[in-house]
């Protein structure tokens, strides 16, 4: 149910911007030619109040009544972009509903398949929104069994196609990371809990590269010498969001980050294969240097 509400505020929000401000009666005309209006109800004006209100709780966005023409229209349509999870929403959730609204589309738009989001992100951003605690069985793929934890959900994060819960259990110090596609329940419970003050999940990411995060972790300056060619894609769409440009010439560009160089940045810049150098710091350019050495020994010597 919840799903098909998400597909309603879409749609009212899609078809305000589309077509700029319309009265009670001009919606409920687009409504009831709507795909999304898949049990062919009216929009009745009760519905349309609730829908505004909950529009605003979860993307922050004012759906406003001009009383001089009683039309209805978006007040701060400038800031829509302005949040990451509101943004991201709105991006994934809008083009689902321009899906639904041109079928013959569907078979000529391909996407990365998320599996991890299906069955229960929905559930675990009411949980968050509510500040309520959610009852999870979990199966860790280093362990044998599944788990039952009591978690409060603090942030969600999407990371190379999977989405990981950051959730504070028990008495631990920090929260730790659960990851979606391993979660094989989960149920919002009765108790509510109290975000602590200090928290900020912009802050609690800051620097980090990948979906891990430890309280020890380091960030540090990382300098890479990447090919002319690969840094047309970097520029494009940067590694990471610390991204900065210290030399460019027709060979090559030299970036510059600030961030942890964990498990997944290594990956990564493994995957560019001999397009980008590590430069600095000088330890991560040994251990990346010793990790192509037993690569080159497997692929010579098998």
């Amino acid at each position: 149910m919840a799903k098909n509400y998400f597909k309603r505020y879409i749609w009212l929000l899609e078809t305000l911007r589309s077509r700029g401000p319309l009265t009670l009666k001009q919606l409920q005309s687009h409504w009831l030619r709507s795909s999304v209006n898949d049990d062919y109800t009216e929009l009745a004006p009760r519905t349309l109040s609730n829908h505004i209100t909950s529009i605003l709780d979860i993307f922050g966005i004012e759906i406003l009544c001009n009383r001089s023409d009683n039309t209805y229209y978006i007040n701060n349509e400038d800031d829509i972009g302005g949040s990451g999870v509101r943004n991201w929403m709105l991006e994934a959730l809008s083009l689902n509903s321009l899906l639904n609204e041109s079928a013959g589309l569907k078979d000529r738009i391909i996407f990365e398949n998320v599996p991890s989001s299906r069955k229960y992100l929905t559930t675990i951003i009411e949980a968050i929104r509510e500040n309520k605690v959610i009852n999870v069985t979990y199966r860790s793929y280093r362990k044998p069994t599944s788990d039952e934890f009591v978690l409060k959900p603090y942030c969600l994060r999407e990371h190379k196609r999977r989405w990981y819960l950051y959730a504070h259990k028990d008495d631990d110090a920090e929260p730790h990371m659960f990851s979606l596609d391993r979660i094989q329940k989960v149920e919002i419970g009765e108790e509510s809990f109290k975000l602590p003050n200090d928290f900020n999940a912009h802050d609690y990411f800051y620097g980090i590269y990948g979906a891990r995060v430890y309280p020890d972790m380091k960030r540090e300056t990382v300098v890479l010498k990447v090919s002319d060619m690969q840094a047309k894609y970097f520029k494009s769409l940067p590694l990471h969001y610390s991204q900065e440009i210290l030399e460019e010439t027709n060979e090559y560009t030299i970036f510059q980050y600030f961030l942890t160089p964990d498990y997944d940045f290594k990956q990564d810049v493994l995957s560019f294969g001999a397009s980008v150098e590590i430069l600095e710091p000088e330890h991560l350019r040994n251990e990346i240097g010793e990790m192509v050495t037993e690569l080159n020994r497997r692929y010579n010597n098998g």
